[in-house]
C-alpha cells in the first residue's frame, strides 16, 4: 500500500515538473555513471558559474541523484525529512511552483543513478539534458541488474536523449569499448596524459596540475577530480566561452570526500568517509600513497578500510582487490563482516567503529611516530565519520564531518 502510494506521488510530481521544464526550458547538463557523479557536478557547477556571466546557473547542494531526488534539485528543494506526510506536503508545494514559479536559472546541472532498468526511461520523461557527462562505470547498484552490462545498456539511453553532446571519459573501459558504435555526437575527455604532483604550502597540501603546458595551481586534491578540471576546458570550449587561466584555482572543497586533517602528534588524517565503491577506494589508496611518498616520507602508513556495500556477486573479488593494495601497510584495521571474511586473518579486525576508534586512539597515544592515514568506507548503517570525530586535533572540525545534521544525529 505504502509503495504504491509513493507511485502515484512520483507519478504527479514527474507530471508538473514537465510543465515547469517546458515552460522554463533552462540549458541542461546531465551528470550519471556509477562513481565521482557529486565530485564531478560540484567541480563544473563552480568553474560555470565563474566563468559564464549573465546567466543563473543552480546545481543542489546535496547529494540528490534518484527519480525524486531529481524532481527537488530543479525546484531547489534542499530539506527534506523522508517521511510521508513530508512528501505530501512538498508535493503541493512542487504543483504550486510548477504553474506559477518565473524561471530560477539558466543552466541547470543534474545528477542520478538507477536502481532499476526502468528507471532510467522515466528520468528521460522528466526532463532531457543538452549536455550529459559521463563518469566512471563500477560494480555497484547492480542487485536489481542481471550483470554490470545490463546497467550499461541503461544508462547510455542518455547518450541518445541528449540534445547537444556526450562527455565521455576515456579512461572507462566500457565508454572505449563502445564509443566507436556510439552514433549521437561525443567528445572524449582525459585522453591525454595529465601530469601533476602534491605541494606544501604552508600547511595546506595542494595540486599542481599541467595541462597542456599551463600550470595550474588549486586546494582541489585527488587524480580523480583533475579530470573534471580538464572537463569544464572541454564544456566551455563547447560552449564557445572565453575563460582566461589563472595561476591558482580556489574551488569550495567537498569535506569528507578528501579532506586532511590532523591528529595531536601531527599526523595527517586523510577523510573519505562518504562512501567506497571498488573504483573510489583503490583512487583514494593511490593518492593517500601519493601523499606519504612525496610529502611525507618520513611518516608511517595506516589504513582504516570498512566493508564495501551493495557489491552483490562481487563483493569477494572486489574486497580481495583493495586487499592487495593495503596488505604492506605499517597498520591496517578493517571493520565488520566482509573484510574479515575476505582479508587475511592476521588483519586487525573489528564489529563496530566505536571499537576500531578505541584501539587506534591507544595506539595513537602511544607511539611517537607520524602517521598518513585514510579513512574510507561505506555509508549504508555504519556511519564511520563517528569513529573519526574521537581523533580529531581540533574539535572544531567535528562540522566538517559528514552526517552531522540533527536528523542524522538522531
Amino acid at each position: 500500500m505504502k509503495k504504491n502510494i509513493l507511485n502515484i506521488i512520483y507519478e504527479i510530481l514527474a507530471f508538473f515538473t514537465r510543465i515547469y521544464i517546458k515552460r522554463t526550458n533552462p540549458f541542461v547538463i546531465w551528470i550519471t555513471w556509477s562513481v565521482w557523479k557529486t565530485s564531478c557536478r560540484m567541480i563544473v557547477f563552480q568553474i560555470l558559474e565563474k566563468y559564464i556571466k549573465g546567466k543563473k546557473i543552480y546545481t543542489s547542494p546535496k547529494n540528490f541523484n534518484s527519480e525524486l531526488w531529481l524532481v527537488f534539485s530543479i525546484f531547489k528543494i534542499e530539506k527534506f525529512n523522508p517521511w510521508i506526510k513530508s512528501l505530501i506536503k512538498v508535493a503541493f508545494k512542487i504543483i504550486k511552483l510548477s504553474i506559477f514559479w518565473k524561471k530560477q536559472y539558466e543552466v541547470l546541472l543534474l545528477e542520478y543513478w538507477v536502481d532499476h532498468p526502468w528507471d532510467m526511461d522515466f528520468l528521460l520523461t522528466i526532463v532531457k539534458p543538452n549536455i550529459s557527462v559521463f563518469t566512471k562505470l563500477d560494480s555497484i547498484h547492480i542487485e536489481n541488474f542481471q550483470n554490470i552490462n545490463q546497467i550499461l545498456k541503461v544508462k547510455i539511453k542518455l547518450i541518445d536523449n541528449s540534445k547537444d553532446i556526450s562527455f565521455l571519459n576515456y579512461k572507462d573501459n566500457y565508454l572505449k569499448n563502445i564509443f566507436d558504435s556510439i552514433k549521437w555526437k561525443k567528445q572524449y575527455y582525459w585522453k591525454q596524459k595529465v601530469l601533476w604532483n602534491y605541494l606544501l604550502k604552508g600547511d595546506n597540501i595542494v595540486s599542481e596540475i599541467n595541462f597542456w603546458k599551463n600550470i595550474i595551481q588549486t586546494n582541489i586534491l585527488g587524480e580523480e577530480n583533475y579530470l573534471y578540471i580538464e572537463l569544464w576546458f572541454k564544456i566551455l570550449d563547447y560552449l564557445k566561452i572565453n575563460y582566461p587561466l589563472d595561476n591558482y584555482l580556489e574551488l569550495k572543497n567537498q569535506w569528507w570526500r578528501f579532506s586532511i586533517f590532523k591528529w595531536v602528534n601531527n599526523s595527517i588524517l586523510i577523510d573519505s568517509t562518504y562512501n567506497a565503491w571498488p573504483e573510489s577506494m583503490k583512487k583514494m589508496i593511490e593518492n593517500t600513497i601519493s601523499i606519504r611518498d612525496n610529502l611525507f616520507s618520513d611518516y608511517k602508513l595506516w589504513f582504516i578500510m570498512w566493508d564495501m556495500r551493495e557489491l552483490w556477486k562481487y563483493s569477494e573479488e572486489k574486497h580481495k582487490e583493495i586487499f592487495d593494495l593495503v596488505k604492506n601497510s605499517d597498520l591496517l584495521l578493517s571493520i565488520w563482516k566482509e573484510t574479515k571474511k575476505y582479508f587475511w586473518k592476521q588483519v586487525k579486525n573489528f564489529i563496530s567503529s566505536k571499537e576500531a576508534w578505541k584501539y587506534l586512539k591507544e595506539a595513537l597515544e602511544k607511539t611517537k611516530e607520524k602517521y598518513v592515514i585514510l579513512f574510507k568506507w561505506s555509508q549504508n548503517t555504519i556511519f564511520c565519520e563517528e569513529a573519526l570525530k574521537e581523533i580529531l586535533k581540533d574539535k572544531n572540525d567535528i562540522k566538517k564531518l559528514v552526517r552531522q545534521e540533527t536528523y542524522w544525529e538522531k
